[in-house]
């Protein structure tokens, strides 16, 4: 897996700037939640387009926020530096951010990308966390399947498998 933070950055900041740029006012003025699941689907589109069409995986089923809940992308994996910080629903589909598990190790959780998010729909968004799903703990075996938010930043790394990484995959599973 390559290291695709910086293509997953720029996915961030033209989303940003998209929001806050000439949807947000507009949207926030007269509560205009139509406005704001038209720039879901047009985010839905640029992620598809700068970030999944580079890595060969522009067939990942990527929907807009406000459809039914996203999956996570097994092929993004989010890897943190030792002593990160972590905000785990209590409860899978909950929407409270207060599990008691509030720091991560390396290694400690498997963390697969979701999609970027905020607290705001229709004010000012920064974007600045990751959503994931935790697939996989052997020290935190009760949070495996409920999603997270782990702040975006330098602490953070998405690990990508693109086109090259499938192409061997298929060649591993034909020789084995």
């Amino acid at each position: 897996m390559g290291d695709v933070t910086p293509l997953m950055d720029a996915y961030r900041e033209c989303v940003r700037h998209l929001w806050n740029t000439y949807f947000q006012r507009e949207a926030e003025a007269n509560q205009d939640w139509d406005h704001r699941d038209e720039f879901n689907a047009i985010a839905a589109q640029l992620f598809r387009a700068l970030v999944l069409r580079k890595l060969g995986r522009e067939s990942a089923e990527v929907r807009p926020d406000h459809w039914a809940p996203r999956k996570p992308l097994p092929f993004l994996q989010v890897v943190v530096e030792p002593r990160s910080e972590i905000m785990v629903n209590r409860e899978i589909d909950g929407g409270y951010w207060d599990h008691p598990l509030t720091v991560i190790d390396q290694g400690d959780l498997e963390l697969h990308f979701v999609q970027y998010f905020d607290w705001a729909d229709l004010a000012f968004r920064d974007f600045a966390y990751y959503r994931v799903r935790i697939v996989g703990s052997a020290k935190y075996p009760d949070v495996v399947g409920k999603d997270a938010l782990i702040p975006a930043g330098p602490s953070v790394k998405v690990l990508g498998a693109g086109a090259a990484e499938r192409r061997d995959e298929a060649d591993e599973a034909r020789e084995g």
